[in-house]
């Protein structure tokens, strides 16, 4: 299917490529998403070890880098994974220039090449990310500026934004979809979370009191304490770093209807972890005795994603059996059946289903041709399944049935709805070695 003209949603097409190698890593589950996912968090920590090294020595700097962990995977925050944790690489790197520049190291044409193509790569996953990623555009032309090498900074930049979105015009326009893609992508998504002015004060006037009466104060604290770095001859430019926080919480803050929107903020820790390691060194406290206190801190994290979440390791198997049995039943009508998401999102591609029209699933918020797309698609009956968000049940089931949908079977996510005559088997236990193993359906029931 070609992306953003047979099927589209508020997503950048790198993520969707993330997507699909999890899929291959796995058909069935989310353990493709889980290795890459390791994958990313490994890489942020790498860029946060470079960081630590311009203020820490080479020990110091690993357990920083460590350190990191516990902002990052903190359960509050971190429940599941979304576009904005795929992100967290580029914002390290652009926090690791921006530090490198002030610490009065030279910066080559590599290093402003490499902002601009992250903002490229932060783009084309999640395109609001990109916006905040300017921040350090901004202060890095500001440094660029006062060094005399404005256009060695502007030549960099540019080349690392051509070189690396022309392979995706490249891309597109093979395929035909470069029109499709601006208008689903860009204009479409913005016209789904935009609000009028007075709604955007108010969310703005909400989301600053919850920076103090909620857990989201934590990003403050992750943020503000790089400030006893500033110095008064260079006022404006030593506080570049903090700035740059706050711009990405500023911009984070307005979203009050998700906690996980702020995440996006995270690797920021690493300098406020940078400042306390060297505040505490200083008074001679040994890096045994603040290993200790990583353990410690770490164990208090996973402590809290066992006791809190019901995702963790896999321990909710029995949720899984009715899922693997509805993917066995869907497989009994093609080898691709087509599915449309009715309702709120509930996280469900059976097996492997394909959209059963463009827009297959509703976003958070949706335009009217959006809704008409998948009415007429359910009118024609041209979906296999139509899937319902549990809470969206009693208001969409008439009418799927008088379209000619009957009820086939609860999940644990919402109900399944379908024009053919199927049954579901009897449930059979998934252990969480069948997850691992990737053991299919077909393994389970049979073709």
């Amino acid at each position: 299917m070609i992306p953003y003209e047979d099927f589209t949603d508020s997503k950048g097409i790198l993520l969707w490529l993330f997507y699909g190698i999890g899929y291959l890593i796995d058909h069935y589950s989310y353990v493709g998403i889980f290795w890459m996912m390791c994958g990313i968090v490994f890489i942020t920590l790498c860029i946060a070890y470079r960081t630590s090294r311009l203020f820490l020595d080479r020990n110091a700097s690993v357990l920083a880098a460590l350190m990191t962990l516990i902002p990052l995977m903190y359960w509050n925050f971190y429940f599941e994974t979304k576009s904005e944790h795929f992100c967290w690489p580029a914002v390290a790197w652009g926090i690791y220039v921006l530090m490198k520049a002030l610490k009065g190291n030279d910066l080559k044409s590599v290093d402003y090449a490499s902002i601009g193509a992250s903002i490229v790569y932060c783009l084309f996953i999640k395109w609001s990310v990109a916006v905040m990623m300017l921040c350090f555009v901004v202060s890095l032309g500001w440094i660029a500026w006062q060094r005399k090498e404005i256009c060695r900074y502007f030549i960099g930049s540019l080349c690392g934004l051509i070189g690396t979105f022309l392979p995706f015009v490249v891309y597109f326009s093979i395929c035909g979809n470069l029109r499709d893609m601006w208008q689903e992508y860009f204009v479409n998504t913005l016209t789904t979370v935009s609000k009028p002015m007075d709604e955007t004060v108010v969310d703005i006037i909400e989301g600053g009191k919850n920076l103090f009466t909620t857990k989201n104060f934590l990003y403050l604290v992750y943020t503000l304490p790089v400030l006893s770095l500033w110095k008064r001859e260079r006022w404006f430019t030593s506080s570049l770093p903090a700035l740059c926080g706050l711009f990405f919480i500023a911009l984070c803050v307005r979203a009050g209807d998700g906690v996980h929107y702020i995440t996006i903020a995270g690797p920021f820790a690493i300098m406020t972890i940078v400042v306390v390691l060297r505040w505490l060194i200083s008074l001679r406290i040994s890096l045994r005795y603040l290993s200790l206190l990583f353990v410690v801190s770490a164990s208090y994290v996973i402590w809290g994603h066992i006791h809190y979440s019901n995702n963790f390791c896999t321990k909710n198997t029995a949720e899984f059996n009715r899922y693997m049995a509805l993917s066995w039943a869907m497989s009994q009508v093609s080898e691709h059946p087509s599915v449309i998401i009715l309702g709120m999102e509930p996280g469900l591609c059976m097996g492997t289903a394909l959209p059963g029209t463009k827009y297959w699933t509703l976003q958070k918020g949706r335009t009217e041709q959006m809704w008409q797309d998948e009415l007429a698609a359910i009118r024609d009956g041209s979906a296999d399944f139509i899937v319902l968000w549990c809470a969206d049940v009693n208001e969409y089931d008439r009418m799927l049935t008088d379209c000619g949908y009957h009820f086939l079977s609860d999940y644990y996510a919402g109900s399944v709805y379908t024009r053919h005559d199927l049954k579901i088997p009897e449930i059979k236990e998934v252990t969480v070695c069948d997850i691992i193993s990737k053991r299919t359906y077909a393994d389970l029931y049979g073709k």
